[in-house]
């Protein structure tokens, strides 16, 4: 294995990164990683950032006044909809701004969140689900996180109810959806949804979050982690990507469908089988 500090791409220079070149190697360190009380993101290309969906594409460049006026229509949407059919676990999210935005990320739809799992091996599984690049599996110390994330409001009081800056009284909604920019260096929270709807249960999630639209979450974490050993990257090959895939079914469980156990992505799956036959395959 190759542990250096990553001087390609725009990769944060606060992180370290390890190439796993084999198999063997990726799958000794998820049983290394899987004994930590650690989180993890795995990524499918080497985008050497963590920066949420609503801030990529063509939706970067837009205004914080924009970003959350999208972000409000989508909510108020999923709940016109959503309370008719939502599964009871995901309930919360018809009175809570961030637990909708969870739902919403767990179904895809572009939001500030980045989701992360308890889970080594299912972080690995998002590294390797496509074949063309090398992947990222990005993991951080989480309990670190929340000893030095409690100094965020010293800096900030005006994100607690009181003012104070303590961090028991810490609020998020406070800046979060206030129509100014926070300040540049915005606070950096990490949350989780109690089980509940099975995407959640399945990829035992996690999400990471700041008030301020397109920050990268990596500079966040390495401010507050502030620790070499407290957080770092691994890189998969594209070359061994399908082998761990048939490994992570076949040992662990952990494919497609297992981490997608709903109706939805179950009649998405089936629908490829059209797909398949419009690019020319056979109806049988």
């Amino acid at each position: 294995m190759q542990a250096a500090r990553n001087r390609v791409g725009h990769i944060p220079r606060d992180w370290k990164y390890t190439i796993l070149n084999t198999e063997n190697q990726v799958f000794d360190k998820l049983l290394e990683l899987s004994g930590k009380a650690w989180l993890y993101r795995g990524q499918p290309s080497r985008y050497g950032c963590l920066v949420p969906s609503i801030d990529r594409g063509p939706l970067a460049n837009l205004s914080r006044l924009d970003k959350l006026s999208l972000e409000r229509r989508s909510i108020v949407l999923f709940r016109s909809n959503a309370r008719f059919f939502g599964h009871p676990g995901e309930e919360a999210a018809l009175t809570d701004d961030f637990v909708a935005l969870m739902v919403l990320r767990h179904h895809e739809v572009p939001t500030r969140l980045l989701d992360w799992s308890k889970s080594p091996y299912v972080a690995a599984y998002f590294a390797a689900c496509e074949n063309d690049e090398d992947g990222e599996i990005w993991s951080f110390d989480e309990p670190l996180y929340e000893k030095n994330g409690k100094k965020q409001w010293k800096c900030w009081p005006e994100t607690t109810r009181d003012g104070s800056g303590d961090a028991d009284k810490f609020s998020a909604e406070l800046t979060a959806f206030a129509t100014k920019d926070p300040p540049k260096a915005d606070w950096f929270i990490c949350g989780f949804y109690l089980p509940g709807f099975h995407r959640q249960n399945a990829q035992n999630s996690a999400y990471t979050l700041t008030a301020r639209f397109g920050r990268d979450h990596a500079e966040a974490i390495a401010h507050l982690v502030d620790d070499e050993a407290g957080h770092h990257l691994y890189v998969v090959p594209a070359k061994i990507k399908a082998a761990l895939r048939v490994r992570l079914r076949e040992r662990f469980g952990i494919w497609h469908g297992s981490l997608f156990p709903d109706s939805a992505r179950a009649a998405q799956m089936a629908s490829t089988v059209f797909d398949q036959y419009m690019k020319g395959g056979s109806p049988s």
